[in-house]
Formats: structure tokens, C-alpha cells, sequence
């Protein structure tokens, strides 16, 4: 597989992202250079428990053309950050913090950033990308499993995305099914 392909265009969706986040709170935001890890569905999901640790992780399933799964890793900081920019007394340091309003501006920014994100892989490819409703989760590894239902191996994509006025980021963790990237890459003319 041309994991530099994949990494390139996971650059690119993050980009995209990015850029959503960042006319959303006014700020300037930034991006990482994406690890690109070809994984079994359990590893990935052992990587997704560990890196979700102090966050609040949420998932979206990917269907149609290209199937897997985004994981979305928000630290308490970051949320403060972003609720903040809405409501600018709110401090989130922990699960018993979130309220409604902060879960919704969240949600909302899942909902933006996958939806750009995914975007990305469809124009380049063709491809028909539909994306899930955002769930909350709390054991990733055994979303990612479900999702990932009988795919042997799983490609691994983290970006990480931050705003450059306070330095606070948010992992977006990529699970797409292998078969789905050869597709991808068979589509845009890569040989796998």
C-alpha cells in the first residue's frame, strides 16, 4: 500500500478540517503530520484506549464506498477552548463537568470536521461517503472492533489538530478498512 498517498491526502482532510474549526472559533489552527500505520483491528483499538485517556472521544461510522470508523479525541482543555468561544464562563476539567451546551458545541464540531474530512476522500475518489451521527463512547477499542466487523487488518491515520492561540489540540484518529483504501487508491490511479 502507498502509505505516503494516504498520508497526503489524510493531510489534506485534516487541512480541511482545520480550516473548518478555525472560521468556527475565529482563531488560527494547525495541523500535525499524519501517522499512517497499517494495524489489526485490535491493535488499533488498544492504541485508540490508550490515546482516549482524560478525553472526551467520540465516534463516527463511515458507510457506502468507504467503511471503517473516525474517532474524534477531545482533552478537557481543548473543549474549554472551543465551548469558550460560545460561552465564556465555562470550564470543563473533567466528564462531570460536561453539560449540554458544551456536549452540543462538541458534536457540532465532530459533525464539521468528519463531514470536511470525509468530503476529501469523495471528491478526490468518487467515492460515496456517508458518516454517522457522533456517538459518545468510552471504550474505543470495542466501537473500533464493531465497526471494523471481520476486516482483518485496518489502516490507522492520527492527525492532530490545534489552536494556535492557546496551543490546545485534538487527536482525529482514521479506521478505514483495508479493502476500502486499496478501492480508494485503485480510484485515484495508485496501484496497492
Amino acid at each position: 500500500m502507498q502509505i505516503s498517498v494516504l498520508r497526503e491526502i489524510s493531510n489534506i482532510g485534516a487541512g480541511n478540517a482545520a480550516t473548518a474549526l478555525s472560521e468556527m472559533i475565529s482563531s488560527a489552527t494547525d495541523i500535525s503530520t499524519p501517522q499512517v500505520k497499517v494495524l489489526s483491528a485490535a491493535e488499533a483499538g488498544n492504541i485508540a484506549d490508550v490515546l482516549s485517556g482524560g478525553t472526551e472521544a467520540f465516534l463516527i461510522k463511515l458507510s457506502c464506498d468507504m467503511k471503517g470508523a473516525m474517532l474524534f479525541l477531545f482533552p478537557y482543555a481543548f473543549i474549554t477552548r472551543l465551548a469558550g468561544t460560545y460561552f465564556p464562563d465555562i470550564k470543563i476539567n473533567g466528564r462531570a463537568d460536561m453539560n449540554e451546551m458544551a456536549e452540543s458545541v462538541i458534536r457540532e464540531t465532530v459533525n464539521i470536521c468528519a463531514a470536511n474530512y470525509a468530503n476529501n476522500f469523495s471528491i478526490m475518489s468518487g467515492m460515496t461517503v456517508d458518516i454517522s451521527v457522533p456517538q459518545s463512547v468510552t471504550a474505543p477499542s470495542a466501537d473500533i472492533l464493531a465497526v471494523n466487523e471481520g476486516a482483518v487488518n485496518v489502516c490507522f491515520v492520527n492527525n492532530s489538530v490545534s489552536i494556535c492561540d492557546c496551543g490546545n489540540s485534538f487527536s482525529i484518529l482514521f479506521f478505514p478498512e483495508l479493502d476500502t483504501i486499496k478501492d480508494f487508491m485503485g480510484r485515484i490511479g495508485v496501484e496497492c
